[in-house]
């Protein structure tokens, strides 16, 4: 064994205690911890829907906790309400040590995940709400983006170039379905995996979105597959018009929200083949009649504003229970 591999748990924890010290002061009563510091702008979404809402009481202090760091030092901050943010899924073998959501610390307030489970101190309020919705939305603003992304006219094809595939890592199985699917087309890779293009930074100044509009098709797994586990990747690639190849939350992400007939699976692991998947894909990307017809489903089901406003409303519900007053 190597002094690297002997090093390396030690550099991790190191590294997870330093997550904690480096908190982030959202306002003067909230502050998180254990998040990538700076944190992205959809990291302070939850913090700033209780402010918008004005859940928290002037004289309390909130902290927000996410993975990054060890659990122990949340137990002992001092703050007088904790949320517990799983940014991850915590099921996978190197989060074990979060793989009980903390739902039995009585010292969490509140857990925020993906996980289908009924607790009276967790909501399932999944990663995507935080980067297609805006903390202040109202239900008729969430009903013009639904509308907005099933629009015919949000996919297009003659403007648009074959596959984008942005990531920083290799998960067991993407050198595989990259190889295959570029069989069909070259795959701009502009992330660190793969990386064979630079034009999200230099034509698009690092915004996804705007980068996504440019191709038909988005590569999009997730980096690990459970039910419930859905992040923004699957939902950004809708948002921008194109078409999702993706893997991931046992082949039927958000099935209320969702239109499943308008995504394009695949299978993902070692030795997996897609034959069927990139024939379906060549077809798509050589017919322009095929692509649209296919592109231009609706993406949202017809009762998606509802449904995605019943989040909003029941997370709310859920703040105002267990953090608007005083434990007992």
């Amino acid at each position: 064994m190597t002094l690297k591999k002997i090093l390396r748990p030690l550099t991790r924890k190191v590294k997870m205690i330093l997550h904690y010290f480096r908190y982030f002061q959202v306002s003067e009563n909230v502050r998180m911890y254990n998040w990538v510091n700076p944190p992205a702008p959809q990291d302070l979404w939850l913090a700033q829907f209780i402010k918008a809402r004005n859940l928290l009481p002037k004289n309390k202090k909130m902290a927000i906790f996410s993975v990054f760091g060890l659990r122990i030092m949340m137990k002992f901050n001092r703050s007088d309400y904790k949320i517990f943010v799983p940014r991850e899924n915590l099921h996978r073998s190197n989060w074990q040590h979060y793989d009980d959501l903390l739902l039995n610390e009585k010292w969490v307030d509140l857990v925020v995940g993906f996980d289908y489970t009924e607790r009276e101190n967790y909501i399932r309020f999944p990663l995507w709400l935080m980067w297609i919705f805006k903390p202040t939305d109202t239900y008729r603003d969430i009903k013009q983006i639904c509308d907005r992304i099933n629009n015919p006219h949000n996919s297009s094809y003659t403007d648009r170039k074959f596959c984008a595939f942005l990531s920083s890592h290799d998960d067991i199985g993407r050198q595989e379905i990259f190889d295959e699917l570029s069989t069909v087309g070259r795959i701009d890779c502009d992330g660190r995996l793969f990386h064979n293009n630079d034009d999200l930074k230099t034509k698009f100044g690092d915004d996804k979105l705007a980068y996504l509009r440019n191709y038909r098709f988005n590569l999009c797994p997730e980096n690990s597959d459970a039910e419930g586990y859905c992040t923004e990747k699957l939902f950004e690639a809708i948002f921008s018009g194109c078409t999702p190849i993706y893997w991931g939350s046992g082949f039927c992400p958000e099935p209320d929200v969702l239109n499943q007939n308008a995504i394009l699976f695949v299978k993902i692991g070692k030795n997996e083949k897609n034959e069927d998947a990139i024939k379906q894909i060549n077809q798509l990307n050589i017919s322009e009649k095929d692509y649209l017809d296919f592109a231009r489903q609706s993406r949202f089901s017809d009762n998606a504003p509802d449904i995605i406003w019943n989040y909003f409303e029941k997370l709310e519900e859920k703040l105002r229970k267990n953090l608007c007053q005083n434990r007992n």
